[in-house]
């Protein structure tokens, strides 16, 4: 077994489930080895935490396969047999600042449908926080700790109280903070979240528990666009409506938020500056081959030629087009080395769509319609000017940054 985490009930641990021979997480309640009336009542919420978190089955939500306890007497310890979710919380992905707008888009529509399979069923998360949201390589999202999520019925409501708020301040709704969470009060956490996604910081600063609550309860947030420079006026209007005091004026329930993020992600996205993984920016360039073809190139520095918008155009796919309004598009103009290119034209084919494909720490493969990747490499004009070219294979210079047009966090 290798330690994962340890945390305010416990610790993680990753195991191997032997008769099915796949790998698990196990969450050991170690608090709870002495008996005593606290033990008692940390026993009774983490029961209640597996049974909730045991009806639950959804693909953005982990999933708990089994429950049990280990040792003898008061040297018993529960514990929680989960799936194990490999990838990165999203506390680790903040400390690399913010996040690209499509991935805030869809990280939030998927804890949205999260939510709203947990809300239909009468349970609430409670504790909605980066560092229980996980996103795998392939992007999916994983709400983890259900823990302290409450079920809607007086029964559950009377195990659950402790003598003390339950959640994190820094993320935590007025009403919540009062001792009366509703369902809504998660999808204010969760527009703390987003804030946070694409500012890099939480909606309000304190230094102290109390001083988040004050400032949940009393104080007006921020928009995004005055944290973060280029973020579009619908975003702001999509957060600060989360963000409202009152649960009645946010967003009903969690599926008209997620159709509301859904409806970002479909609208262009940008304008983003594309990075190199060396540290390069794509720009659009008046070099040209033997046969005069406007192509692409790399360049270290960059007009505003540097600056693409990803426009939709279905099934995952989107046209890339310069600042100038034009698209790049995949074609077989060759440099003297028959090097197959990247144009960009005014009119374009199938070819001219292209596909994102996340692959953590904030990089990407850009595919195209053919299923190729574009790549940065070092063919070269008759004029010796560096272009970028697709290939079916590529090195780390296939991996590409999109920094949004105006951001401060620009890699060095």
């Amino acid at each position: 077994m290798r330690q994962l985490a340890e945390g305010g009930m416990g610790e993680v641990w990753e195991a191997q489930d032997e008769t099915l021979g796949r790998p698990v997480a196990v969450k050991l309640i170690s608090r709870l080895a002495g008996g005593g009336s606290r033990g008692n009542e940390e026993r009774a919420r983490f029961l209640r935490e597996a049974r909730i978190t045991a009806q639950l089955q959804h693909p953005n939500i982990v999933t708990v396969h089994d429950l049990g306890e280990t040792g003898a007497g008061n040297d018993r310890v529960p514990f929680l047999v989960m799936e194990m979710v490999r990838g990165e919380s999203l506390d680790a992905v903040l400390n690399r600042g913010a996040v690209a707008l499509p991935d805030v888009a869809r990280w939030g529509a998927q804890m949205c449908e999260a939510l709203d399979d947990a809300h239909k069923a009468g349970i609430m998360h409670r504790d909605i926080k980066p560092s229980n949201i996980f996103v795998t390589p392939s992007g999916v999202v994983k709400v983890l700790d259900f823990g302290i999520a409450r079920a809607a019925d007086p029964i559950a409501t009377r195990v659950t109280r402790t003598g003390f708020i339950v959640g994190t301040p820094a993320y935590m709704a007025p009403e919540q903070a009062r001792g009366y969470p509703e369902p809504n009060s998660d999808l204010y956490a969760l527009g703390c979240l987003l804030f946070e996604l694409i500012t890099g910081r939480p909606p309000f600063q304190a230094p102290d528990a109390m001083g988040y609550i004050t400032a949940h309860s009393t104080q007006q947030p921020p928009t995004p666009s005055s944290v973060s420079e280029g973020v579009p006026p619908d975003w702001d209007d999509l957060v600060l409506t989360l963000l409202d005091k009152d649960p009645a004026l946010r967003y009903p329930d969690a599926a008209a938020l997620a159709q509301a993020l859904r409806q970002l992600d479909s609208g262009p996205l940008g304008p983003f500056h594309i990075w190199t993984f060396a540290g390069r920016c794509l720009d659009v360039w008046g070099v040209s081959t033997e046969d005069h073809t406007r192509i692409v190139q790399h360049s270290c520095h960059g007009g505003p030629n540097q600056q693409f918008t990803f426009h939709p155009v279905g099934d995952g796919m989107y046209e890339i087009r310069t600042f100038a309004g034009k698209c790049l598009d995949v074609w077989g103009a060759s440099t003297e080395d028959f090097t197959q290119i990247v144009k960009y034209t005014r009119h374009g084919g199938p070819n001219q769509r292209f596909s994102l494909h996340p692959i953590g720490q904030g990089l990407f493969e850009i595919g195209t319609f053919a299923g190729k990747r574009l790549d940065v490499l070092e063919a070269r004009t008759d004029d010796h000017a560096p272009i970028v070219q697709y290939t079916r294979h590529g090195g780390p210079n296939q991996l590409f940054r999109l920094v949004l047009v105006g951001s401060e966090n620009l890699p060095e």
